[in-house]
Formats: C-alpha cells, structure tokens, sequence
C-alpha cells in the first residue's frame, strides 16, 4: 500500500481534489505553493462532490498519481498533518456548553456514532475545518464556539489511513443488513475519541473493506473532525469569531 492507494485503489475525495487541482494548475509542483487554508478549501469542496450525483466510488486512476503523491507529501507536514485533536477544537451549536455525551448503536446510513460530541480543528488562520459542510448543511445560523481541553492522557482512535479503519471495523465490528460497521457502543468502552485526520479524510473515507459481516465503507464525515464518545477533560468554552 503507497501512501495515497489501497491495494491500487484512489480514494474519490482524492480523485476528486486530484481533478480539481489538475484543472487549476496542470500539474503538480503548485500544491505545494498553495496556503494551508486554499489547500484545505479544495479538500472539504471534493469530499462535497459524493452530493453531486457525479461517480463517487473509489478506483483506480493512474493518470493522477502524480498530483496525488504531491498532495500526499504535502499533508506529511505542517499543520494539516496532525494525528491528534489539537486543543482547542472548533464546534458550531445554538448553545455554548454540549450536553453529556451517551453513544447508542441504532441503524445509520452513514458509519459515525450516533450520540458523539463532533469538533473540527481550527486551520492556521482560525477558519474552522467544518465551516463549508457547517454552511452547507445547516446554514449560518449557529455560533462557532472554541472548545479548550486537557489533551494528556486522552484515548484517542486515529483514523489517517483506510488501513487504520478497516483495523477498527475488524476489531469491532457491527452486522447491520448485507454489511458492516463499527460498533461504535463498543469502541466508546475503550476509547475517548475517534479522530479522522486531513489524510485519513482524504484517503479512506468511500473506500470499501474486507469485514467479517460483508463490506465495511466509512462515510459521512465529510471533514477533519473528531467524534467524542465522552466529554473532552477540562472542557471550557468561549464564543470565537467566524472566517
């Protein structure tokens, strides 16, 4: 497995940025010159394309391998390399202070827990990784908040590659119909959050793996974000401004 391919196949968010950057550009030696922040943009815009009715399913497509290394090598550092939820962490709500957490399993047609307190991390100009699926799912209507917490001795599940989640289905799997999930109840029994990097964003979620219970597909995440399956320690909340 290289860094931006599983067993041979792209993931389509990457596909999708691979496309985009190959219009704006035509190769690959600008990504690197791009702003943390525009780089991002384009990310967050090409896991928004699985709405577009467009194919959305990951496959090989050799042509792009040079555009996809590029931005791969670019994600290996810097800030949208991080592999932990950096305090503080970005949330939109209609209320300052998130209520308890309590993860259920029931049926979801996406694989994320359903009851998890979701965040984002702030990019290096203090835009909110969410922002544009905040805007494009809810409107503008609810505040951005920065939730501060202690990060010591958090038990943190990262999902940075589709290798790390297929480990994480496998482990704990959930049979639901012709396929699999994770049982989210469970991992929450070991865990105090799951943590979907900018990589793992990129290169795992609509890619299908092997799990005991038929295939198994991380989807509707759609950012850099974490899940906590309980409150963050040390939790304060202030108001922060919008980008």
């Amino acid at each position: 497995m290289t860094d931006h391919v599983y067993d041979g196949v792209s993931s389509p968010v990457l596909i999708e940025l691979c496309l985009l950057l190959r219009g704006f550009f035509g190769e690959a030696d600008p990504i690197d010159r791009l702003p943390d922040e525009d780089l991002y943009r384009h990310i967050a815009f090409a896991a928004s394309q699985r709405h577009s009715g467009r194919e959305f399913t990951a496959r090989r497509v050799p042509e792009l391998d040079p555009i996809a290394a590029a931005v791969m090598r670019r994600l290996s550092t810097g800030p949208l390399a991080a592999t932990a939820p950096r305090s503080p962490q970005s949330r939109f709500s209609q209320d300052a202070t998130p209520a308890s957490v309590t993860i259920v399993d029931q049926p979801a047609a996406d694989d994320k827990p359903v009851g998890a307190l979701w965040t984002s991390s702030f990019l290096p100009d203090g835009t909110s990784m969410w922002q544009w699926g905040e805007w494009a799912e809810f409107g503008r209507d609810r505040r951005l908040f920065a939730l501060t917490f202690d990060p010591a001795d958090l038990r943190v599940c990262t999902i940075g590659s589709p290798a790390d989640y297929e480990r994480l289905v496998n482990r704990y799997p959930r049979a639901t119909d012709d396929h699999t999930q994770v049982h989210w109840t469970q991992v929450a029994e070991h865990f105090d959050a799951v943590h979907l990097t900018v990589s793992g964003l990129l290169t795992a979620q609509h890619v299908p793996v092997a799990a005991p219970h038929g295939t198994a597909m991380l989807t509707g995440w759609d950012a850099e974000s974490t899940a906590w399956l309980r409150l963050p320690p040390g939790l304060t909340t202030t108001p922060a401004p919008q980008h």
